[in-house]
């Protein structure tokens, strides 16, 4: 081969390999798989076509189901021998990540491994970017070879519902974008100045009065505007319950923000003897930083064991957020008993 025949082979090999990487940044796939190769041909999801699924992986085998009979009408039956399938299984020897996952493709098959069934629940996360939107009732996917593994082991997503309360259906819907981005925890604002968002048995003050507010800032918050319309709601812990096991099933696991010493005008509205000047006081209207923190006594250290012994019987989550920021320090400069204590 002449030098330039070499070099038009590879000016030829450059522009197809740029072409390929073009191609593949047309997927609508967020986050981005770490490889993607796509070849000619494609799958097509049809009424012929069927999931394989180990019973390890019924839980995912279902999700992927329901899916797309929702979204595009298809029901896919879960058969052991069909000429047409969509695989899901186990594979000890693929990358040791939980979250790592494999797709690869042919006209008959699509298969998405990974050595756990979280991994197998993003590859399926990926085959749902796939899909196009339309809702007709045959599916054409590309033939591709995916590879994929985070970069990152915590991908969260935080919702204030102190300030905003939100219904446990906008919370599940919540939760089904997080699983549709591979996001896997859910950081929950439960308590805060404006409102104390679950329920605590031992203490149901904390619900009956902390849960609701006379009034809400509206405007920007330099003009300290306010309206006066009653505004709150709590979760039962049935209700609690029921969001983490929602959020398992999509292998998001459920971070509750419980705060203290500050941002803790709302427990202290329903038990002022926590605070250091045991004055009533009424749940914030405003945003921003107040000066009410939990005064440290002994008591109020009971009180706090009670409420989190009860947040962690419904969170299993390895964490619990407490914040610890925001703390004015007031009241506690005021207080002969803090000021005894600190010397």
């Amino acid at each position: 081969m002449n030098r330039k025949s070499l070099f038009f082979y590879c000016t030829l090999l450059l522009s197809l390999q740029v072409w390929a990487q073009t191609d593949t940044l047309k997927l609508p796939l967020i986050p981005r798989p770490a490889e993607i190769n796509i070849t000619a041909g494609s799958f097509k999801i049809s009424l012929n076509t069927h999931i394989l699924a180990e019973p390890k992986l019924l839980d995912e085998s279902k999700y992927l189901r329901n899916y797309i009979l929702a979204n595009h009408q298809i029901p896919l039956l879960n058969l052991t021998k069909a000429s047409n399938q969509i695989v899901l299984r186990i594979n000890k020897s693929l990358d040791k990540n939980k979250e790592s996952y494999r797709i690869s493709s042919s006209a008959k098959q699509i298969i998405i491994e990974a050595s756990e069934p979280n991994g197998i629940f993003y590859g399926i996360q990926t085959l749902i970017q796939l899909l196009p939107e339309q809702k007709n009732k045959a599916i054409t996917i590309p033939l591709i070879q995916i590879a994929d593994k985070p970069n990152y082991t915590w991908r969260g997503m935080h919702l204030d519902c102190s300030r905003h309360f939100f219904t446990t259906a906008f919370i599940k819907k919540y939760l089904d974008m997080m699983a549709y981005y591979k996001m896997n925890t859910f950081h929950w604002h439960l308590t805060d100045d404006q409102g104390w968002r679950i329920e605590i048995k031992k203490y149901p003050k904390l619900t009956e009065v902390g849960a609701w507010r006379n009034g809400s800032m509206i405007g920007h918050y330099r003009d300290q505007k306010f309206d006066s319309i009653r505004y709150g709601g709590f979760y039962t812990q049935d209700e609690a319950k029921e969001i983490v096991a929602y959020a398992q099933k999509l292998h998001i696991d459920v971070v509750p923000e419980i705060e203290m010493p500050g941002h803790a005008l709302a427990a202290l509205a329903a038990y002022p003897e926590f605070s250091c000047s045991k004055q009533a006081t009424q749940v914030g209207m405003r945003w921003g930083v107040e000066t009410n923190v939990f005064c440290p006594t002994e008591e109020t250290f009971t009180f706090l064991n009670h409420v989190l012994n009860e947040v962690m019987e419904i969170f299993p989550s390895k964490y619990v957020h407490i914040g610890g920021d925001e703390v004015p320090k007031e009241e506690w400069e005021k207080s002969a008993f803090c000021q005894k204590l600190m010397a």
